[in-house]
């Protein structure tokens, strides 16, 4: 999803990358804030929020104080359940290659009919595709047929996955079924698509490559060490790929290396991997959950470690948030993001704006707008352990995310870094 940057987010860019070498210092400085890595994606941390975080030892972790610009809070009007016959449309994935131009794949028709919508002009106006050769997974009552998440490379090459595999060339006119396993994760980047799959549940994933447009998948090298049946994620930047095995998420009285999960880094696009450390470990490490790269900075990442405590409705939990500026060699401890919900997506607009996306009795969207030191909650989405899918930024200031997935679903546009979201309309 790269689009030309306006001129302000340009200058951000500047001025976190200036930050870098400040960061880096105040980083292996901070003793207590940093751990080692072993020295070998959704969504980040940004440069701006790991030194700020560094600099910021005194920062108490779990406070939710507001953010440093204001921001409101939304709650969604209700519509219709999602799994009921439908006559309108109800989103559930979108998938943006400028950020004028992207799809939205949701429910339509009937219980489980998936429909497909594209945009020319940022979501304000829509154009209704065929529909697609396969039902909305959400609601189709196999955990092996149907799509649930799109993802475009560009005008016309695209994918609808998860748990099957579609792709067009056409800009979605018409798709092709693709002859993979069950698709668990897929990541577009650097003019590859990448498919993380598993053969059945507690298989070994296997991770395939194909050239965009080419209609063929090659498979990867995995690196050793992913344990089968641990639910595992891709995230890419370029070249840069991240894989992420969660972990066990609680609740433990101390997490270790063996219950952390597990983290490898590809600079090649997937051909050969690195372990890295990962940080949630000691006496509240909780488990690695969700992970980020920010954007235009495949260096600078954001991993959630999460506890669940063993909490009724997910309502007291733990958000153990790190931030690294060199790919995982080393990591520093932010302030909590929350004490409640578990983790469902993270990103990263690259200056200085992050975003968590938690679900649990009430889903919320979570954002700072001051390097991590201070959360608040955005978004009230009404749905109650419903799914999100994103949030994701094209640029600095614009950015979509979906909420709730699986029940009464709204699709939400940023035009301001984060600050505000409005519903967009079909």
């Amino acid at each position: 999803m790269k689009s030309p940057r306006p001129r302000a987010a340009w200058r951000s860019t500047l001025s976190a990358a200036a930050t870098l070498a400040a960061a880096a210092a105040l980083v292996a400085g901070c003793g207590s804030g940093a751990l080692a890595g072993s020295g070998s994606r959704r969504a980040a941390a940004s440069i701006r929020a790991t030194s700020a975080a560094a600099a910021t030892a005194t920062a108490r972790p779990g406070t939710r104080p507001s953010p440093a610009e204001p921001a409101e809070t939304f709650s969604p009007p209700e519509s219709g359940a999602a799994g009921s016959s439908q006559t309108g449309f109800e989103p559930a994935a979108v998938s943006f290659v400028t950020a004028s131009q992207g799809w939205a794949l949701g429910l339509s028709g009937c219980a489980d009919c998936a429909a497909l919508l594209e945009t020319q002009d940022g979501g304000d106006t829509w154009a209704t595709l065929p529909p697609p050769p396969a039902s909305l997974g959400y609601y189709g009552g196999s955990p092996t047929t149907g799509v649930t998440q799109v993802a475009f490379a560009d005008a016309a090459s695209g994918f609808l996955y998860g748990p099957e595999l579609l792709a067009t060339s056409d800009g979605g006119q018409t798709w092709r079924r693709e002859s993979l396993p069950p698709v668990q994760d897929l990541v577009i980047s650097d003019g590859y698509a990448y498919a993380l799959t598993a053969a059945a549940s507690g298989a070994p994933a296997e991770l395939w490559r194909t050239a965009i447009a080419s209609g063929t998948w090659a498979k990867l090298p995995a690196p050793a060490g992913p344990q089968p049946g641990n639910p595992s994620f891709l995230y890419a930047s370029g070249s840069t790929l991240v894989l992420l095995q969660q972990g066990f998420m609680g609740p433990e009285l101390a997490s270790t290396a063996a219950t952390a999960g597990g983290l490898w880094l590809s600079t090649d696009g997937g051909v050969t991997w690195q372990a890295r450390t990962v940080p949630c470990t000691g006496a509240d490490g909780g488990g690695a959950s969700v992970l980020s790269i920010a954007l235009g900075h495949p260096d600078a990442w954001l991993l959630d470690c999460f506890d669940n405590e063993q909490s009724q409705q997910e309502q007291d939990t733990q958000h153990h948030l790190f931030g690294t500026i060199n790919a995982g060699l080393s990591w520093t401890r932010l302030p909590d993001p929350s004490r409640h919900n578990e983790p469902f997506g993270l990103a990263d607009n690259g200056a200085g704006h992050a975003f968590l996306a938690t679900e649990g009795d009430e889903d919320t969207l979570l954002g700072t707008f001051d390097g991590g030191l201070n959360w608040s909650v955005l978004i009230v989405s009404g749905g109650s352990f419903s799914g999100w899918s994103g949030p994701v930024f094209l640029t600095a200031w614009t950015g979509f995310v979906v909420g709730p997935t699986q029940y009464a679903p709204h699709l939400y546009r940023t035009t301001d870094g984060g600050h505000s979201w409005h519903i967009v309309r079909f």
